[in-house]
């Protein structure tokens, strides 16, 4: 059952008032993208992250598949241990994203396969999602999501616009496919962005966002990682809200959640709540 916890709840409506004292001409959204914006479950039924699709799925040869969950296997424990330092992440982690692009090269990912994953109705938006993206359009409010899915801009902007709500005021930060003849995947435009590079690193390789959300130094950060919120910390804000999406293991994980975030969610939450803060 959903709950909502706060870290201090003083403090939260205080930053709240002053966000809507400044007008929304100050504010922008920051966004992860799988189990933040979208479902964590089902029916009951765990959904994957949009590129775990195209690992589990089968869209490509069964070698893909194959080799692709051995690289899971063997980076992933390295990205969620706590007692490996950052740099040491950075590192690994930068040679698992190229070592999965390789791979997607020589799998010859085709965009058809791209597009084919985005709809293929596994990865589900929250309930409530459409109206608040709809809500952000209408208001002229930038959402920047930034995510590091293996499968690049092209996969969550064929699925936004699949549910028809891929807007103008949204801005998607993330490795950019280059295709041969328009098809194929062979690399990266720009430098890859991962799970521990996601700060103003990345948002400088996208000078457009950059200039658009400069000015606003208002920050609402809709994460679901304790892994990634620390890269926050990088952007020039004046007043935060940090909340987290705490999709599983509560009584495990909970303390964690509120020593990092200022609102915690719980179990796959619509976005009731975030109509409730009567900001936008």
């Amino acid at each position: 059952m959903t709950k909502i916890y706060y870290k201090n709840r003083q403090n939260f409506d205080k930053i709240v008032k002053n966000i809507q004292d400044q007008w929304l001409e100050k504010l922008h959204i920051l966004a992860d993208f799988d189990r933040t914006l979208t479902k964590n479950f089902v029916d009951g039924e765990k959904r994957p992250s949009i590129v775990s699709v195209l690992r589990s799925e089968w869209y490509l040869w069964e070698e893909y598949s194959k080799k692709a969950f051995e690289l899971f296997n063997n980076y992933h424990p390295i990205e969620i241990d706590p007692n490996i330092s950052l740099a040491e992440k950075k590192e690994k982690m930068l040679e698992w994203w190229r070592k999965h692009l390789e791979l997607k090269v020589e799998s010859k990912l085709h965009k058809d396969d791209i597009t084919k994953v985005a709809t293929s109705g596994i990865i589900q938006l929250r309930d409530g999602m459409k109206e608040i993206l709809l809500l952000l359009e209408e208001k002229n409010i930038p959402l920047v999501i930034i995510t590091a899915n293996g499968l690049g801009i092209d996969s969550i902007s064929s699925y936004l616009e699949y549910e028809k709500c891929k807007y103008d005021n949204i801005h998607i930060l993330w490795n950019k496919f280059i295709f041969w003849d328009d098809w194929y995947v062979v690399g990266f435009e720009s430098a890859i962005v991962h799970v521990f590079n996601k700060d103003e690193t990345c948002v400088s390789q996208f000078p457009k966002t950059q200039q658009v959300i400069q000015n606003r130094k208002n920050v609402i950060l809709l994460w679901d990682s304790l892994w990634d919120v620390w890269m926050i910390e990088w952007f020039e804000y004046k007043n935060l809200i940090k909340i987290g999406f705490l999709n599983d293991k509560e009584d495990e994980l909970l303390e964690s959640y509120l020593e990092k975030y200022d609102l915690v969610i719980t179990w796959d939450s619509d976005m009731q709540f975030f109509e409730d803060l009567n900001i936008i």
